[in-house]
């Protein structure tokens, strides 16, 4: 009795361990294989890039002020508005100026006329050819023939030692006043060019009535009104050159050894606009202290305005264009719990690799840094429902 129930016992420990093995096994055998589209890894030209947060600035700034006070009777341009350099901003009154321009006019030529210059197209003069000192050495002339006729007649005792002493002392009296006469040419001459730089400094005041733009680019703010009353340096509009712009990056520490004044740059803002390729024109000379960070400064074209200064960008500077890579098409990964998984066929089995993703490239593909090597048949679109073994067929 007790050696038939052992028997019983092991024959049906025996068929509990081997049905299931055998069907899975004839599962296995006869498991359909399923379909699928890949795509040969192989290397590309993937330029190596060095991304980084900046800021767009503009390449200069200013708020443009009255050089010549007065009120404010024209306004040319508001918010937004786009100048070319010397453009007319806004004008001042000029009824004042004007005056003034004439009244310095009118003393240059009074001058002038002092001096008897009667070619208006220069101011230069003679001294010896003015009348004032014309008339002085005249009288000069006068004094030394009476002073020599007197000495010889003081000598033969004709005259007295009066009347020579009187005619010494007449053609002193006229060789000094020639010699101011002289002096006083050559004070109108100065006065006239004191008077010329009165006149011009009129008239640049006149100019000044005419707020102009230093540079072209657009008006971010307008200070002034119409009619308002402004003082000397009294701000009237703040505008910024657009194009180029300049955008300003900090590069970690241990990546600033790979830049170089030179090299190509772009940025991307906030809603996926794009500027040209720019370049890197200026680094700083020292790391800073306290971020470990490397300062730098490109230029971008912007003839468009797309780009706005005071913008944050993300920043990537181009250091080897001539490096390759590895890349597939962003579907192609499956992303779960932090983790990016790619499917490869095996040997007719599917397999998965665990890949780190670079930055996204054209045409919806990302870069691939580590998980794959060339020659490997990546699975195109993988279903979730695949297992690991599963038996594949390449369409």
């Amino acid at each position: 009795m007790r050696s038939s129930l052992l028997f019983a016992v092991s024959l049906l420990v025996i068929t509990s361990c081997s049905g299931p093995y055998t069907r899975t096994n004839v599962a296995a055998d006869e498991e359909k294989p399923v379909a699928v589209q890949t795509m040969r890894t192989n290397l590309r030209p993937i330029p190596d890039v060095i991304t980084a947060s900046g800021e767009l600035l503009a390449e200069e700034q200013a708020t443009i002020g009255v050089k010549a006070p007065g009120r404010v009777v024209k306004l040319y341009v508001d918010l937004g508005s786009l100048v070319e350099a010397n453009e007319v901003l806004a004008e001042i009154d000029p009824t004042d100026y004007e005056f003034r321009v004439r009244q310095s006019d009118a003393l240059v030529n009074q001058t002038r006329a002092k001096l008897g210059i009667a070619d208006k197209t220069s101011d230069d003069v003679v001294i010896e050819d003015t009348a004032i000192v014309r008339e002085a050495e005249a009288v000069v002339k006068e004094a030394r023939f009476v002073f020599d006729t007197t000495a010889k007649l003081q000598k033969e005792g004709v005259l007295s030692r009066i009347e020579f002493e009187k005619a010494q002392v007449r053609r002193q009296g006229a060789e000094a006043a020639f010699q101011a006469a002289k002096e006083q040419v050559m004070q109108l001459r100065a006065e006239l060019s004191e008077r010329r730089a009165q006149l011009a400094l009129a008239r640049q005041n006149l100019a000044d009535c005419k707020v102009r733009a230093a540079f072209p680019g657009a008006v971010t703010r307008r200070h002034a009104s119409l009619g308002e009353y402004l003082n000397v340096n009294a701000p009237v509009v703040t505008m910024v050159r657009q194009h180029p712009v300049r955008v300003r990056a900090e590069i970690p520490e241990r990546l600033a050894s790979k830049i170089r004044v030179g090299q190509p740059i772009t940025v991307s803002i906030q809603g996926g606009s794009t500027g040209p390729t720019g370049r890197v024109v200026r680094l700083s000379p020292a790391i800073d202290a306290q971020s470990r960070s490397l300062v730098l400064e490109g230029e971008i074209p912007n003839q468009k305005g797309t780009l706005r200064p005071g913008s944050f960008a993300e920043v990537s500077i181009t250091i080897d264009a001539h490096a390759t890579g590895i890349a597939i098409p962003r579907d192609a990964v499956v992303s779960f719990a932090g983790t990016d998984r790619v499917y490869l066929a095996s040997r007719n089995r599917l397999d998965d690799r665990i890949v780190k993703l670079g930055r996204p490239l054209a045409n919806e593909s990302v870069e691939i840094v580590s998980g794959l090597e060339p020659g490997l048949d990546v699975f195109l679109k993988p279903d979730a429902k695949m297992t690991k073994g599963q038996k594949v067929v390449i369409r």
